[in-house]
């Protein structure tokens, strides 16, 4: 891990806050009026509810994670730094009342900061532990269930020793996908999807043509999507379909209108907590509508009504068509 330098007074203030947080189980809300707003936007500088011309922050805190289910909203935040190994990570449960998120309560804690995509598979929340290539199973309720080790465990972020930083999963029918980032930076390999039974037994990998990459939504006919982060494009198995930004692409949202995909400036993991960002609005044929900034690199976006085609469980609701490599 890089050494990091010292923290400024801002990040100090804004670390024991976290810190008070989460030894408190205080869940930091605004309770700022979202009228109007489509998507939720997870970033290490805060929850925010956003539409084309405007961002509403939610919430204070270090989130990435984020998934929507029965109009409740539940999120991944690192109540730390997220490279810190203190394990102060945890899920919490949101809800809305009229036109403001106004309430939530603390459903798990003690999870490691830098966990990952969050998401309802038939009716189980998944949390990627990505530091730990693990995938962490809860009821609804937070009640921890079990653990699943898809590929080999990591004791050590490790890239020559299989660590691949799993970042993303999504169920389409009979098949999980995890996203396998593979590190390019370190390793020279591009991304890649590995497929799974419903009993996490791996049956083949499908390359993506991109570095570093992150998100998986697979579309009404089968076609898969990432981002690919590396050169800020969003690809499918059969390469680029769009670029998108000249910075990082990460965080991927379709509607059946609607494309948000997020941007912010690649830098290191331990600054990433203090960068802003941007989110694209695109139509279905990749057309670019509007850019948001946001004062925050986003990590997840979701849409707040759930009919997101990144929600596993609204995905199952559609056919389980999913195409592979051609």
């Amino acid at each position: 891990m890089s050494q990091r330098p010292p923290l400024t007074q801002a990040e100090e203030i804004a670390r024991a806050l976290a810190l008070s947080a989460y030894e408190t189980g205080e869940i930091r809300l605004t309770r700022e009026p979202i009228a109007g707003c489509t998507h939720l936007v997870a970033t290490r500088n805060g929850l925010f509810a956003i539409a084309p011309d405007r961002h509403v922050r939610v919430a204070f805190g270090g989130f990435y994670g984020l998934t929507i289910r029965g109009g409740a909203i539940y999120a991944f935040e690192a109540c730390d730094i997220a490279a810190m190994p203190t394990k102060r990570g945890r899920i919490i449960r949101l809800e809305q009342s009229g036109e403001r998120i106004a309430s939530g309560s603390v459903l798990a804690t003690g999870l490691d900061n830098g966990c990952h995509q969050i998401d309802f598979l038939d009716g189980i929340l998944h949390v990627l532990d990505t530091s730990n290539q693990r995938v962490l199973r809860f009821a609804a309720d937070g009640a921890p269930l079990e653990t699943i080790h898809p590929l080999p465990p990591m004791a050590e972020r490790n890239w020559h020793k299989g660590y691949v930083h799993i970042n993303s999963l999504t169920r389409v029918g009979g098949r999980i996908l995890l996203l396998l980032h593979n590190g390019v930076a370190h390793t020279g390999r591009a991304s890649e999807v590995a497929v799974f039974d419903l009993d996490w037994r791996e049956v083949e990998r499908w390359p993506l043509p991109g570095g570093g990459c992150h998100n998986l939504v697979v579309l009404e006919d089968g076609t898969l999507l990432s981002c690919g982060s590396m050169a800020g494009e969003i690809v499918g198995l059969d390469g680029p379909k769009v670029r998108v930004s000249e910075m990082m692409t990460r965080g991927l949202s379709i509607g059946a209108e609607t494309i948000a995909v997020g941007a912010a400036k690649f830098t290191a993991r331990i600054d990433r907590h203090a960068s802003p960002g941007t989110i694209a609005f695109l139509d279905r044929d990749y057309a670019a509508r509007a850019t948001l900034a946001l004062p925050g690199a986003p990590t997840e976006i979701r849409r707040l009504d759930g009919r997101d085609l990144g929600l596993s469980d609204f995905r199952a609701t559609l056919p389980s068509a999913l195409s592979g490599p051609a």
